[in-house]
């Protein structure tokens, strides 16, 4: 996350406003993979995963980014069962995650996202 805070220009404000749009986002999509996985609709899924895949690079997040860039190219080979799994664990790996960037942004709570700046939901 450091990484990520150096490209935001060690703005902290900036880097928790992102931080929530994250972690605001991140179930919405893997809902949407989902509900495109159990639709067999593949495009769908490339296009959940591919979203997946750039917003945890862009965090720097590499190892989580990879397994999503992998349900992109494994939704090319419509294998509906083993996207089932690869998601699965995808999703337990990400909500892992999720959960530990949660505490992270609750034990440093001295910078907030203000209502009514983007990403908040007043």
């Amino acid at each position: 996350m450091g990484e990520t805070l150096e490209r935001l220009g060690d703005d902290e404000t900036l880097f928790h406003e992102v931080m929530e749009i994250f972690l605001d986002e991140v179930p919405k999509h893997l809902a949407s993979l989902g509900r495109a996985i159990t639709a067999g609709d593949a495009e769908a899924v490339e296009g959940a995963a591919h979203t997946l895949k750039g917003e945890l690079g862009y965090l720097g997040i590499s190892e989580v980014s990879q397994k999503a860039r992998e349900l992109r190219s494994l939704a090319g080979t419509q294998i509906f069962d083993l996207l089932r799994i690869s998601t699965r664990q995808f999703a337990s790996e990400l909500s892992g995650l999720l959960t530990s960037m949660r505490s992270t942004m609750r034990a440093h709570p001295s910078v907030e996202v203000v209502a009514g700046s983007p990403g908040s939901t007043e």
